[in-house]
Order: structure tokens, then sequence, then C-alpha cells
């Protein structure tokens, strides 16, 4: 029997033998080797699969680039997160005079985690105590990653004005930063190599541990108003997860699949639908599915749902979309 790796593989090397002459639908992600690109492929090889739906990735330098790609129908389908959706829709922040009105949300995939991490030995106990300290911001690119730690330092009652900042393309350079002492604090995700890296870097400061962020009524609506897809969840230490020394609440946002008004109705369907009767092989291809919720792929947005989408949750009572 063929192993879905290798399924996988054919998917985004080439089509199979017997859809050669079958229109191929794009999938556009971050450069390989990225979450995004790995998320991708599990997508392309379901679809292929389990739908009939001959696919491939289409590896492109970022959001930026491939947004207007599908926007215009060049692409099906894309990747991009809750806020990156809505700013190239509006046209707005980093996609700012470029709207992209032809846009539309098929479900939500995966959760992306994100928060602040120090040395262990750090005097800093939450995220207001980060005032003054060096941090590593700007993100130049990565412009997304500039709006989270906003949005991650509103909940504890500070903005970049109140720290130091030290310039960085990526949020990976960022956390790099942190090992090598260059700040004292840095945004960072727990399952990612580099965090096991940044880790043994500070290993003679007892490793990195994130900051918890604060629920409260006023932080929640300080980090949704700067952040408005954001949410907080509660993560418990496990061996996979790098810095999680306590339980600790940490931002989380959703990355969505997405496509235009120039996709077919009847494809997005079948798509939309594999994806939700198929998480098993989901998660076999790309371990960042393991947070890819079934029954939770609709969210509330401004950005309107493909109506092949739409007509599929409807069916399995999943509509309208509720706040998350």
């Amino acid at each position: 029997m063929t192993s879905f790796r290798s399924v996988i593989g054919a998917t985004i090397l080439s089509c199979a033998a017997t859809m050669a002459n079958a229109q191929v639908v794009g999938i556009a992600t971050n450069p390989q080797g990225s979450l995004y690109y790995s998320v991708g492929a599990a997508v392309a090889g379901v679809m292929q699969q389990k739908a009939g739906v001959a696919a491939r990735v289409q590896p492109l330098s970022g959001s930026s680039s491939y947004t207007p790609l599908v926007n215009r129908g060049q692409v099906d389908f894309g990747l991009l997160n809750a806020v990156d959706v809505v700013n190239a829709y509006e046209g707005v922040d980093n996609f700012k005079d470029r709207k992209n009105p032809d846009l539309r949300l098929v479900g939500v995939l995966f959760d992306i985690q994100n928060g602040i991490a120090v040395p262990n030995d750090s005097p800093a106990k939450s995220i207001k105590d980060l005032k003054g300290l060096r941090i590593s911001n700007r993100f130049t690119a990565q412009s997304t990653m500039q709006s989270v730690l906003d949005a991650t330092l509103a909940t504890g009652g500070l903005s970049s004005a109140d720290l130091t900042g030290f310039p960085v393309p990526d949020q990976f350079k960022g956390m790099q930063a942190l090992g090598d002492g260059k700040v004292d604090a840095a945004l960072s995700c727990f399952t990612c190599a580099t965090a096991k890296e940044v880790n043994v870097a500070l290993a003679s400061r007892g490793g990195m541990r994130f900051l918890p962020m604060s629920d409260s009524p006023e932080a929640v609506a300080a980090m949704r108003k700067l952040f408005p897809g954001a949410r907080s969840q509660v993560f418990k230490p496990l061996p996979a997860f790098t810095g999680i020394t306590a339980p600790t609440r940490l931002m989380v946002y959703s990355a969505f699949l997405v496509s235009s008004t120039h996709a077919s109705a009847d494809m997005v369907y079948k798509t939309t639908k594999a994806i939700y009767e198929n998480k098993s092989t989901l998660v076999a291809a790309s371990p960042a599915m393991r947070s890819f919720a079934p029954d939770g792929m609709t969210e509330e947005n401004v950005v309107p749902y493909h109506p092949g989408a739409e007509r599929f949750y409807k069916e399995i009572g999943q509509w309208p979309p509720k706040k998350r």
C-alpha cells in the first residue's frame, strides 16, 4: 500500500500520472521547511487522496507575495493567520493600500501560539515586569510579529515605547538574540526548533521561561484592540513545550485556509469536507495539525466565507461562525 508520506511527496513534486490531464489546484505557502509549507502539503495530500482533487503546494517568499495571487484567482488557496487575512482584505497595516477584496475564508486549520520568553533566572515574573528591559522588535521581514508583540505587551499595560528595542528581521532572529544575551526578552514559540536552541544557549541561566499573560477583562480587551483575532490559553509543562516551566497563559490565534471568489464552490466544498473528515491523516503528515479542531473550523471574522465552505458548514450545523 502506498504510504501517506509518499502521497505527500508526489503531491508536492508533481501530480500523479492518473491525474496528469486534470487541473491542478495550488496551495500557496511560505518557503519549504516552514510551518505553513508542512500544513499546506498535508492539506494537498488530503485533497488528492480523499476528495479526488489534484493539488500541490506552491511555496513562495511569504504571505505578502502570495495573497494578491490568491485574491486574483491565480492560486486557488493560501494560508493566512487571523490578522493577516483581515489586513489583506481591508488593505491596512502590513497590506496598507493593497486591498484584496476577493479573498474568502475556507476554515481554521490550526492554532499559532506565541509568548514572551526570558532567561529562567530573570527577575521578570509577568509581562508588566518587562518595563525598561531590552526586547527584540521591529521584525522587518515578518511584520505580523510586531502586532503580536504589541498585543502581548498590552496585556501587561505596556507598549513598545516602555522597553528598549533591538530590531531584528524575524521572530527567530529575535529568539537567537535572547540566546546570545543581546536582549532580556523575546517573542517566542515553544514548539519550534529555535526555542530548543535558545534553551541550550541559556543553559547556564537555567534555560528559557515564558512569562504568563493576564486573563483579566482589561488585559483581554487591550490584546484584542491591537489583534482582534487573538485569545489566550493555558499550557501545561510537557517535554515538547520548551520554556513552559509551569502552567502558563499565552496568546493564541488562528491560521486559516483562504481562497477567493474565483474558486469554484464545488471544489471548495469538497476540500472543506475532506479536511473536516480527516484529522488523523492531516496530523500524520504535519504535527501542527494536532491543534486542528473539526468542530471549530468556523470563526467569526470580517472576511466572508466562501460559498462552497459555507454550504458544508450549514450541512453539519457549524453555521453561523461564532467568536472564539
